[in-house]
């Protein structure tokens, strides 16, 4: 009697091949989008920086929009995994947004390639992408206000308006990719410290509650 394959094993080994392959690609898109820009760079140009051929490319990734959807939907889901996770421990507000600025702000620095591309390029991106990552930006949104909203009715914050603090907070935070580069004269910690007091500065406090 024959034996059965097992499937399911070697299901999840050609699913971890293909992931590499996927993330090969993935990170020379990154670094030539990066350092050429979105629209000059070529499928084929990906293909010769690893080695493969286009077609091997095109096998993993439609086309170069799906590459750049891939980088902005990564950016915008590891954000929103930090404001959701903050939110769901029911921190004190201060203590919230100390967390949640300092996870969002190492994200940021470790990822600062991907979130200028992001910036950068986002206009380039096709419309069901960029609808899905508006929904996103929304629920990062709402759960920052929502830190920042309770910290003021707790009377730990001092702002005049919601909306603002909101997009003050995101956009000191988010816009590290600006000017951070490798290698730095301070470490990711400093900086991620130093932006937890910017950020408790802006909106009316200094001290962890």
């Amino acid at each position: 009697m024959t034996k059965p394959r097992n499937k399911p094993k070697d299901a999840s080994v050609w699913d971890e091949v293909t992931e590499l392959k996927r993330e090969k690609i993935l990170q020379s898109a990154v670094d030539l989008f990066y350092a050429r820009g979105y629209l000059p760079t070529t499928m084929d140009d990906i293909a010769e920086s690893i080695g493969a051929t286009k077609p091997f490319v095109y096998y993993h990734f439609e086309n170069k929009a799906e590459l750049l959807s891939e980088i902005a939907r990564r950016t915008l889901r590891e954000w929103l995994g930090v404001t959701t996770r903050v939110s769901e421990k029911s921190l004190p507000p201060t203590e919230a947004l100390s967390l949640a600025t300092q996870q969002f702000t190492l994200i940021v620095l470790n990822m600062y390639k991907l979130v200028s591309i992001y910036f950068r390029e986002q206009l380039n991106l096709p419309k069901d992408a960029a609808e899905e990552i508006a929904r996103m930006r929304r629920e990062i949104d709402t759960q920052v206000r929502t830190i920042l909203s309770d910290g003021k009715k707790a009377g730990v914050f001092d702002f005049e308006d919601l909306a603002v603090a909101s997009q003050v907070v995101t956009g000191m935070v988010s816009f590290v990719f600006a000017w951070y580069r490798e290698p730095s004269r301070l470490s990711k910690d400093e900086i991620c410290k130093q932006m937890v007091s910017h950020v408790l500065r802006s909106v009316g406090t200094t001290t962890a509650s």
